[in-house]
């Protein structure tokens, strides 16, 4: 089954998006910027996050980090080369790394331009790329 991808509008122009994965049932969200409107959305659908995914360190990415994994024990993997400055990280990833949501693997590629560290996450088979700001 295809990942579900839900766009959730924070703050005055940001998005945060909810991706879940049927087959495992794992959720995840990737740059929360809030935790409120994404725990919300998650818990009206059913999914429990079970983890983060985050692009780069600005705020505006991060904000909701730490109350999403306290709320719901989730793990949180963002770029290695920022990692002294998103203290809530479990995993630190760079350029060909792998992670997975469930059966779904994606590939993590080094795009820096928008921050010196910034990441981005490519689904292949699912044809779908979360980049943050680059």
């Amino acid at each position: 089954m295809p990942l579900e991808i839900i766009r959730i509008p924070v703050l005055s122009d940001n998005y945060v998006w909810l991706v879940h994965e049927p087959t495992s049932g794992e959720t995840m969200a990737v740059d929360p910027a809030v935790a409120e409107p994404v725990l919300t959305e998650a818990e009206r659908r059913g999914w429990k996050i079970t983890q983060i995914w985050n692009t780069h360190w600005h705020p505006d990415h991060t904000g909701g980090n730490a109350a999403i994994k306290e709320a719901t024990g989730c793990a949180i993997t963002g770029p290695a080369a920022e990692s002294d400055r998103i203290p809530t990280l479990d995993r630190k990833v760079g350029e060909g790394d792998s992670v997975r949501l469930g059966a779904v693997e994606a590939r993590v590629l080094d795009v820096p331009a928008h921050t010196a560290g910034h990441i981005a996450y490519h689904f292949a088979t699912e044809q779908a790329a979360f980049v943050g700001d680059t």
